[in-house]
């Protein structure tokens, strides 16, 4: 187990991975190779970090805490192929890396902003090879759930449309410090494995996914009355405005929304 000399920070979500046997499970799941660049989130105590280093070209860490930063610098600082970025994650821009290939992403992030992380790399996706976090377990099984089941939603849909998802496998509260009150999950989004969709008009169809969502109890006819410029539409085109957001499969979505376009 490793030791922790100071009061984590609650302002910062930090719960630490403390047992070694996880974090080479983790890293053994990710099999980075030396002609990996690789950007970990949140490299905290090194636990992920000092493994991920050895095995790839060149590793990139983000840690937004300065007392963190310090001990991160001590350890690593040496070695030839570790940068540390010192700053927030999701206000930083990684496009100085974005020639590196393949380019591919890790991270044991705080759970309160899983969301922004995963679509803030949605929107650059096409620079990376693939994404693997740990994130709180029943985020975790939306990301990978089948339609017509209560987890299905908008991270599902998304999750599914710019990569092939897949769950790793489950890490219990007991390996962290402070111990979380949920269970984990680490999730790989593999996007050079992606299915193909033809999208006329992707913010439209980013816009049919959410707005169904929002009130998915409701019939698409119903939850897509408010989305300006479209309403005249719904009653014309040969889709079944009958059917609830929950019942369609990412193709589907597609197919709305190119119709809703035309």
């Amino acid at each position: 187990m490793t030791k922790i000399d100071f009061r984590p920070k609650q302002t910062l979500g930090q719960n630490f991975l403390v047992d070694e046997n996880v974090a080479r499970k983790i890293v053994n799941s990710f099999a980075a190779t030396k002609d990996d660049v690789v950007i970990e989130i949140g490299a905290g105590l090194g636990v992920l970090t000092k493994y991920l280093v050895e095995d790839c070209k060149h590793l990139i860490a983000v840690e937004i805490d300065r007392h963190l930063i310090e001990k991160l610098k001590n350890q690593f600082s040496m070695l030839e192929n570790f940068t540390l970025l010192e700053g927030d994650f999701l206000k930083m821009d990684f496009e100085p890396y974005f020639s590196e290939r393949p380019l591919r992403i890790i991270g044991n992030i705080p759970y309160h902003i899983t969301s922004p992380v995963i679509f803030k790399i949605f929107e650059v996706r096409q620079f990376f090879k693939n994404l693997q976090l740990m994130i709180q377990r029943e985020v975790g099984q939306r990301i990978v759930a089948k339609p017509s089941t209560k987890d299905y939603g908008i991270l599902s849909v998304f999750s599914q449309f710019y990569s092939k998802p897949q769950l790793v496998f489950h890490v219990s509260p007991n390996v962290f410090k402070p111990k979380p009150d949920v269970e984990s999950s680490v999730i790989n989004w593999d996007f050079e494995n992606a299915p193909e969709f033809q999208v006329k008009d992707m913010e439209l169809f980013r816009a049919v996914v959410r707005s169904s969502f929002n009130q998915r109890r409701k019939m698409l006819r119903k939850s897509l009355q408010k989305l300006p410029g479209i309403s005249h539409k719904l009653g014309e085109i040969k889709f079944d405005m009958r059917k609830r957001p929950e019942e369609l499969i990412v193709d589907e979505f597609v197919e709305l929304s190119n119709l809703l376009s035309d």
